[in-house]
């Protein structure tokens, strides 16, 4: 049943999902079909209790009707002989010792001597003007009545023949298309002579009150499933207010501010999933904090570090570039220098992207800030990539005055790397082409080369540090693994993205998205 409530609420809007999906409605939802279904069941029950008590009921009532026939009449008494007292009439008595005579709605049943009465033994001889079954009856053999001028055919002849062989059953039939109740009987007439007794009794009544108790119950179905989904919206309410304080208190902690807590009331499931919470938060915060101060030193010790070498590598490079210029320096001595000068200039280079990287985790990025033209800024990247040589980069901007507010530097910077890295993968006979137009609120700069190209593998970890494609980091093949994690690190800083596409073979191609100037 649940499947089928989760395959309705599929099909509805999602902003109806949401709101009918919420676990307040399931709950109510739940809690009035619950109740409907133990409501319907009660009301099945009601129903079938009422009609077997009913019926039982009409059962006793028509067993009691045929009392007088159950059994055979007691002996007639013997004549006085004039001996002793003569005897003092006695009423009759029927087999449940109760007397009875004329008056008696059965009938007078004749017991002892005298003249009996007339075949039927039972009240007026004839009934002439008998139009009704619903009366005890008394039949001979082949179904033939006891009482003169009865002519009614049995109520269920079926059910007479059927005790007329010793059985006693109790019937349901159709009379004039009312249903009816009949039981039949073996038992004896007046005379003591073997047959069967019937009577019946009409079903309209009791149907008829069945069928108002089950009106009520209807009535009452509807009143009972409102106010059970009143009492389950109150109830709900009130059990998941709780939880709503709990989230939105949740809702306010941030990812760097661990120190507040769930509110604690009472002492059920809720109040103990809360400190439960509270202690989780405490064991985060209190990481959080290490994790914070580690990554502190680390940045510090980046910082530093770069800072430090910094100078010396200065001065090796500055003292191997002196060395090249003496024309004493022979030629085994000059090879030499310039490996030291080539590897001062990129542990140089390496320590000015250490401390970008510092400056961008100490958030001081994107700081000075001023309204920039695209073009200009692309021309200086262009520039610098192409001091190497390597394949042409055409620029193409849409419109010519377009313009983004940044830090100058910082973003030759970002397009001057993606531009070396399209150069340094794509051969000489290839293009790059940059490309930039204005989208709403935003400029649109895309570089795109026609080189190696990148295996989808690695594009989600572009951008991380010291992470490079050419995992065996070897000369030329590659930097340091620093220059894409600078450029996110500016875009960030910028309010912008960056994004990769690439197929191995064709090509690459990176967008990214800066804010346009007001």
């Amino acid at each position: 049943m649940n499947a089928v409530f989760h395959a309705l609420l599929a099909r509805l809007p999602a902003h109806w999902r949401r709101s009918v999906g919420s676990l307040r409605t399931q709950l109510i939802f739940w809690n009035v079909v619950t109740l409907s279904l133990l409501v319907g069941g009660l009301g099945i029950f009601c129903h079938f209790i009422t009609l077997s008590f009913m019926t039982q009921s009409v059962n006793r009532e028509l067993d009691r009707s045929l009392n007088m026939f159950r059994r055979p009449p007691p002996p007639a008494p013997r004549p006085f002989d004039g001996g002793g007292p003569p005897p003092s009439p006695q009423p009759p008595f029927d087999d449940n010792r109760q007397p009875f005579g004329p008056d008696h709605p059965e009938g007078e049943r004749h017991f002892g001597p005298g003249p009996a009465p007339p075949p039927g033994g039972r009240g007026p001889a004839r009934f002439p003007g008998m139009s009704t079954p619903y009366h005890a009856r008394f039949f001979y053999a082949l179904g033939r009545p006891e009482m003169q001028g009865d002519t009614l055919p049995a109520v269920d002849p079926d059910a007479l023949t059927r005790a007329l062989k010793g059985e006693s059953v109790y019937t349901d039939v159709l009379v004039d298309e009312d249903p009816v109740r009949v039981f039949s009987a073996p038992g004896f007439d007046h005379e003591g002579r073997k047959g069967a007794a019937q009577n019946a009794y009409p079903l309209k009544d009791v149907y008829r009150a069945v069928s108002g108790v089950d009106t009520a119950l209807l009535l009452l179905l509807p009143i009972g499933l409102l106010c059970a989904g009143w009492v389950g919206v109150v109830l709900t309410n009130r059990v998941l207010k709780r939880v709503q304080r709990m989230s939105h208190a949740a809702g306010r902690i941030g990812a760097e501010d661990f120190s507040r807590r769930l509110p604690v009331s009472g002492s059920d499931e809720f109040s103990e999933l809360a400190e439960t919470f509270n202690a989780l938060l405490g064991r985060l915060d209190r990481a959080f904090q290490e994790q914070k101060q580690i990554l502190q030193l680390q940045q510090r010790f980046t910082a530093d570090a770069s800072h430090e070498l910094k100078t010396p590598l200065t001065i090796i490079k500055g003292r191997a570039g002196l060395a090249l210029s003496r024309a004493s320096t022979d030629e085994k001595s000059r090879g030499t220098f310039q490996e030291i000068e080539a590897a001062a200039g990129t542990m140089s280079q390496l320590v000015q992207d250490l401390l970008l990287l510092a400056r961008s985790d100490e958030g001081q990025m994107g700081r000075d800030p001023m309204e920039l033209l695209v073009r200009e800024v692309l021309e200086s990247a262009r520039t610098q990539a192409m001091q190497e040589g390597g394949a042409p980069i055409t620029l193409q901007i849409e419109p010519e005055d377009l313009t983004v507010t940044g830090n100058e530097g910082e973003l030759v910077r970002l397009f001057r790397n993606l531009l070396d890295n399209a150069v340094h993968y794509t051969a000489a006979d290839g293009r790059i082409i940059v490309t930039a137009h204005a989208d709403p609120g935003h400029v649109v700069i895309t570089v795109q080369d026609t080189g190696t190209g990148i295996a989808p593998e690695h594009l989600p970890h572009l951008g991380e540090r010291f992470y490079r494609v050419d995992a065996s980091r070897t000369r030329p093949t590659g930097g340091t693994g620093l220059g894409l994690s600078i450029c996110r690190s500016i875009v960030a800083a910028h309010g912008g993205t960056l994004a990769f596409e690439s197929t191995p073979g064709v090509g690459t191609t990176v967008t990214v998205r800066l804010r346009r100037s007001a």
